[in-house]
This record gives C-alpha cells, sequence and structure tokens, in this order.
C-alpha cells in the first residue's frame, strides 16, 4: 500500500472520530448551573430592661430589695406602663417600702398602679375598693377563731345576744332569758387585724389581736356598730377553697327561735331597707 492511500485513509478515520464527538456532544442535555441556597433571613430583636417582680407579692405587702429585679423584655412588646432601667435606671431604689394594693405574680412586670408609694397617702384608704369603708370592732382569740384569722382572709359575723321570751307552760308564767345566734354577715374581707394589714413569713402562722378592720359598704358598717351594741360578736373563718359553698349542719339540736323582732333602717347607695334582728 501507497503512501498516499495510507495518509487517505488516516485523515478519513481522524474526520469520521471528529464528527462522531461533536454529533455526541449535541445529543447530550445542557448541563444544570448550581442553584444556590437562600441565606436565612435573621431578624435582630431589640431587648430593654423592665422591672419585674421577683417572687409573689401579696396585697398589702412592703416591697423590699428582694421585691424585684431587672430583666429583659422585647422592647416591642414593653407597655407604657412598664418600668423600664432606660428611663428610670434607679426604680427600684425608689420604690422600696412601697405598699402592694393589688396583687402582683412573679415575673409580673411592676406597675406603679398598684403600689402605695412610702410617705404617699393612707395605706388603708389605698387599699379600699372604691364605695367601700374601713370599720373596726374590737376581738378577742375566743371570738377570732382562736387568733388564726389573718389579713387577707374572708370572714362569716355571728351575732349572740340574749333576750327575753315570755314563757307559759300551764304551771309558771313570766320572762324566760335565752340566747341566740344569729349570721349577720358573709364573705366579709379582712383588711387588718391591730395596725398589721399584711402577711408574711415572718408573722408566723397566727395574728393574735384585739381589733379587726373589715371591707363593707357604708350601711354594712352601720349595720355592724348597732349590731355589736346588742350583744357580742364572733368571727368564723371561711376556707381559701369555695368560700362560698355552704356545708350541711352536723347540729342535733334546733336553734332557739323568739317571736321579737328588732327593725333597723340601713341606706345603701342611698336607698333605706329595713333589716330585722331577733331580739330586744
Amino acid at each position: 500500500m501507497d503512501t498516499k492511500r495510507l495518509i487517505l485513509i488516516a485523515g478519513l478515520g481522524l474526520a469520521a472520530v471528529v464528527v462522531f464527538t461533536q454529533a455526541k456532544k449535541l445529543g447530550a442535555p445542557a448541563p444544570v448551573a448550581p442553584v444556590k441556597a437562600a441565606a436565612p433571613i435573621i431578624q435582630k430583636v431589640e431587648y430593654v430592661k423592665v422591672l419585674v417582680a421577683a417572687q409573689n407579692l401579696p396585697l398589702g405587702s412592703r416591697l423590699g430589695e428582694a421585691a424585684f429585679e431587672w430583666k429583659k423584655w422585647p422592647a416591642e412588646a414593653v407597655s407604657p406602663a412598664f418600668i423600664s432601667n432606660d428611663l428610670r435606671p434607679n426604680a427600684d431604689s425608689e420604690l422600696l417600702n412601697s405598699i402592694v394594693r393589688s396583687p402582683i405574680v412573679v415575673g409580673e412586670p411592676i406597675n406603679e398602679g398598684k403600689l402605695v408609694k412610702a410617705g404617699g397617702s393612707g395605706v388603708m384608704a389605698a387599699l379600699l375598693k372604691p364605695g367601700m369603708r374601713a370599720v373596726t370592732t374590737r376581738i378577742s382569740v375566743d371570738t377570732a377563731a382562736g387568733g388564726f384569722i389573718q389579713p387577707g382572709d374572708r370572714v362569716d359575723l355571728i351575732l349572740t345576744q340574749a333576750v327575753q321570751r315570755n314563757r307559759n307552760d300551764g304551771n309558771q308564767t313570766g320572762n324566760q332569758r335565752v340566747y341566740i345566734s344569729d349570721t349577720i354577715f358573709e364573705n366579709v374581707h379582712v383588711l387588718a387585724i391591730d395596725q398589721t394589714f399584711s402577711t408574711s413569713a415572718e408573722s408566723g402562722a397566727t395574728k393574735i389581736g384585739s381589733t379587726a378592720t373589715f371591707e363593707m359598704s357604708q350601711g354594712d358598717a352601720e349595720l355592724l356598730q348597732q349590731a355589736v351594741a346588742k350583744g357580742d360578736l364572733t368571727l368564723t373563718l371561711r376556707g381559701i377553697r369555695n368560700s362560698r359553698a355552704v356545708a350541711p349542719t352536723t347540729a342535733t339540736f334546733d336553734k332557739e327561735e323568739t317571736d321579737t323582732q328588732s327593725m333597723l333602717t340601713v341606706y345603701r347607695g342611698g336607698q333605706p331597707q329595713q333589716v330585722a334582728i331577733r331580739g330586744n
């Protein structure tokens, strides 16, 4: 085979290889460019320090240094009623010895509307609900549940008095001295025992005092004073759970009844109301 023929065959072979390669490229799909993952959007949250309760603060408690603390709070959630460190950095010292007029739970932002500042208006007046009055009466250990009644408790008030009842049993006639007891007030809020108007861990389980101050309407306060003049007043303590529930009686005898009644005129909301109390 001569040289020219070899060159020709080699050229044809090379051309065939080139044509095959180009045809394969034309039939292959175009390469897909890699998709970059979108960067996560991070939103920065701004925080401010807010004064909050570091412990449960019951009605009438006095604020000490351990009563509150500064805590980070989302800036967009800060209410105008909150106390922020930016505006009042010394608020924790300014509010020392203030009195709580409405209960505050642990972690709750301090609201000055729930406090009575030291040296401000009368503490007892600040604790009273609108339209209510504080009325005080004498008590003893015997008449106040053995001294277990504390400020903030709920009690019923029982009036015991001696009355004269006509006696006619066929053999003897005349007057007989009997004692009757009636619950004259129910579910009354105790504001203070003596001059103590709060409970604390240091006060112990009982508070023995000689006077009790109740929260009552003006009309009920007047009726209470009239009842005290008629006989002896006894306080019965209500339970915390379901204090309005009424339990069945376990007495084995009926209360003495009398036909004698005293009518008292009580003014509630400016309107006179007749209230009957048995006895002379």
